[in-house]
């Protein structure tokens, strides 16, 4: 694991901490980049808080967002299992609870709100108005896709 991670779940290293993908982003991107604006989805012209994270995690956070199988590591970590599928399409495993380690998991993610669900964009667009996403919550997990004009989800970076 590289000296640029902020914290680390198991193999994988988080270059830059969980923040919401908003508009407060964008103003950290047009402190380094002054021309940077909100992109906008090709079709409806959304607001894409899913290309913001990418460009966050490029211009800010010194790395990528994660992939199906970082984000399934996260969660077998925040879990305390190991059968959360990496696959990168539709996955919904229930029954869980958050493991008597979450509070380490939060802290690698930085995640100080003791969240009772949040969210995590993924690095795979699902075509130019969705991407794949993965859903913590207290019971269940689930990757699966979400429009990318939600400006509530997390972006975390992740580092080599």
């Amino acid at each position: 694991i590289g000296s640029s991670c902020a914290g680390t779940i198991g193999d994988v290293c988080i270059a830059s901490t969980a923040k919401t993908a908003n508009a407060s982003l964008v103003a950290e991107i047009q402190a380094v980049d002054p021309s940077y604006t909100l992109p906008k989805t090709s079709q409806n012209n959304w607001d894409d808080y899913w290309q913001l994270a990418n460009d966050y995690c490029e211009k800010i956070g010194g790395g990528s967002l994660p992939d199906s199988t970082a984000l399934a590591k996260i969660a077998n970590a925040l879990y305390g299992v190991d059968n959360i599928s990496t696959a990168n399409s539709y996955n919904y495993v229930d029954q869980l609870s958050l493991d008597a380690n979450k509070d380490t998991v939060f802290a690698a993610l930085g995640i100080t709100d003791n969240p009772s669900w949040f969210v995590l964009w993924s690095s795979s667009p699902r075509g130019t108005e969705y991407a794949y996403t993965r859903n913590f919550h207290s019971s269940y997990t689930r990757y699966d896709g979400r429009r990318r004009d939600y400006d509530f989800l997390r972006v975390v970076c992740l580092g080599d």
